[in-house]
């Protein structure tokens, strides 16, 4: 193997690591994103308990 050849190589495998190292980054803060945006929607989601009456708030249990 000639030393243009082995140079060109390392060079391939550096910008391979880059690029890969980069689409990591990105797809983390993708998850990231995504996971903020679940635990909004489950936030909206969650009802709020009764204040007042007698449904809702006590839980009936029998040993």
């Amino acid at each position: 193997m000639d030393v243009a050849a082995l140079a060109q190589t390392i060079l391939m495998n550096r910008n391979a690591s880059a690029m890969q190292d980069a689409q990591v980054s990105l797809l983390r803060k993708a998850m990231d994103v995504e996971a903020n945006a679940a635990v909004q929607l489950i936030d909206k989601m969650a009802l709020p308990l009764a204040t007042e009456g007698a449904v809702g708030r006590n839980v009936n249990t029998y040993a």
